[in-house]
């Protein structure tokens, strides 16, 4: 919902938008830079197609569609939604204030502070999301989310 939100920000992106709901954009017109643009936008963003005879559809259901996303992840902050999928994380962000973010709503929902895990544990733990269970296990570590002891045998939830 906020990728829809954020493409429809720009006013000029708005009219643009309102103009193919409203079939109020001849063709001609899409071939100009500035619509090029904000139409390269819209496009991306889900809120219009291009059909196979080069006319623009906007189709309302992208609004049930991204919605439905939200409320497909309960207790996912709505900001982390896009990376899951069925229950799974599908990608690890690669900002580093996502990916931190990221991190320490699994640590949060995945581990009990008060109680020590083995690497077999926090990876069981990690494989219920994602597949690459060292890197999200080595990011833990590195944000400071996990502490592990010095021989490498027990994992715990950082104090906050």
């Amino acid at each position: 919902m906020d990728q829809l939100l954020a493409a429809l920000a720009d006013p000029e992106r708005q009219r643009l938008y309102a103009r193919i709901v409203l079939d109020q954009l001849p063709p001609g017109e899409q071939d100009s830079a500035v619509v090029r643009k904000h139409l390269g936008r819209l496009i991306a963003a889900g809120l219009v197609e291009r059909m196979a005879d080069g006319s623009l559809r906007a189709d309302p259901a992208v609004f049930r569609r991204a919605r439905s996303v939200e409320e497909a992840h309960p207790g996912v902050p709505r900001r982390l939604v896009g990376f899951f999928a069925q229950g799974r994380l599908t990608a690890i962000p690669v900002r580093p204030a996502v990916r931190r973010e990221l991190l320490a709503h699994l640590t949060g929902t995945l581990f009990e502070s008060e109680r020590g895990y083995s690497e077999a544990e926090v990876n069981a733990a990690f494989r219920t999301v994602h597949d690459d269970t060292s890197a999200l296990r080595r990011y833990c570590v590195e944000n400071g989310l996990l502490v592990r002891e010095r021989d490498g045998s027990v994992y715990r939830v950082a104090a906050a």
